[in-house]
C-alpha cells in the first residue's frame, strides 16, 4: 500500500487530480496487471475514483468513500474527455449552475465526437454530438473541462427540451437566473444557431414575458411567422402567446405556480 500511496502523492505534488492508467503505471514502475491491481486497490480504499476506463481521479480528503463526481463534476468530466473538446452542458450545466432544485444524476456532456462510455464516475453519461464551430460558444473553463455559461444553458435548454426535463425545468431555471443573464449574450446565440436559435429565443422571451421575469429578450416576430412549440414532444396546445407565437402545451398558472410568481 505504500507504493500506491506514494503515486497518490506524487501525482498531487505534481498538481494532478485526475490521471491516466498509463499515468499509474509509469509512476509505478510496475507491470500492466499490477497497476491494474494497484488502482482496484486504492478504488476500494476509496482514494481514487475510476471515471471511465482508463482515467481515474484522486478523491477529495475528507470526503473518501464518496464519488469524486459528486465532489466536481468538471473534475470527472475533465479526466473523461481529455483531449476531447467538450462542454458540460444541458441540465448538468443548469444544476452545475445552481438553476434546478433537484438532484440530477445523469451528465450531460456536449462533445465534438462520439464517445464510447456510457457513464462517467458510476453516474450516466448522456453525450450529445455538437459542431466545433459552437462547443465553447458562450462556455467558460471550470477546473479541467468547460461548462455552458449561464446565458448558453438556458438558450441550449430552450432549444433541447429533451435533455433539460422538460418546460417544468425550463421555467425553474429561468426563474432562478433570469436576473443576472445578459439578453445580448442570448440573441448572439440565436444568431449564431440560425432558424433553431431564433425559435429558442422565442421560447425564453415568451416564458419570461408571460412569468413575468426579468429578462429583457425581445425578438421582433412578423405575424405571419409559423407558430412554434414550446415543447415540440408534446403537441397539446393550452395557450398561444400572439407576441412570439409560441404554442404552450402547459397553462401560464401551472408554469406560474412552479416559479413562484
Amino acid at each position: 500500500m505504500t507504493r500506491q500511496l506514494e503515486l497518490i502523492d506524487t501525482l498531487l505534488a505534481d498538481g494532478r487530480e485526475e490521471f491516466t492508467f498509463d499515468d499509474a503505471r509509469a509512476a509505478l514502475g510496475v507491470s500492466t496487471p499490477a497497476t491494474a491491481n494497484a488502482l482496484r486497490q486504492l478504488a476500494a480504499k476509496g482514494l481514487v475514483d475510476r471515471l471511465t476506463r482508463g482515467h481515474y481521479a484522486i478523491r477529495p480528503l475528507g470526503s473518501l468513500g464518496t464519488s469524486a463526481a459528486t465532489e466536481s463534476l468538471s473534475l470527472a468530466v475533465g479526466g473523461a474527455f481529455g483531449g476531447k473538446d467538450h462542454r458540460i452542458a444541458y441540465l448538468s450545466a443548469l444544476s452545475e449552475l445552481g438553476l434546478v432544485s433537484h438532484p440530477v444524476r445523469t451528465v450531460y456532456i456536449a462533445c465534438t465526437q462520439q464517445v464510447r462510455f456510457t457513464t462517467v464516475s458510476k453516474r450516466p453519461l448522456r453525450s450529445i454530438v455538437e459542431r466545433p464551430e459552437t462547443i465553447h460558444l458562450e462556455a467558460e473553463p471550470v477546473g479541467g473541462s468547460w461548462r455552458s455559461n449561464l446565458e448558453r444553458a438556458l438558450f441550449e435548454s430552450a432549444l433541447r427540451l429533451d435533455l433539460t426535463g422538460g418546460v417544468e425545468r425550463l421555467a425553474e431555471a429561468l426563474a432562478a437566473g433570469s436576473r443576472d443573464a445578459d439578453p445580448k449574450r442570448i440573441t448572439r446565440l440565436a444568431k449564431a444557431f440560425g432558424a433553431r436559435g431564433r425559435a429558442s429565443e422565442r421560447r425564453l422571451a415568451s416564458l419570461a414575458h408571460a412569468l413575468n421575469l426579468p429578462l429583457s429578450v425581445d425578438p421582433v416576430v412578423a405575424k405571419r411567422q409559423p407558430v412554434i412549440r414550446l415543447d415540440t414532444r408534446d403537441d397539446r396546445v393550452e395557450w398561444t402567446d400572439a407576441r412570439y407565437r409560441v404554442a404552450w402545451n402547459s397553462t401560464v398558472d401551472e408554469l406560474q405556480a412552479i416559479v413562484g410568481n
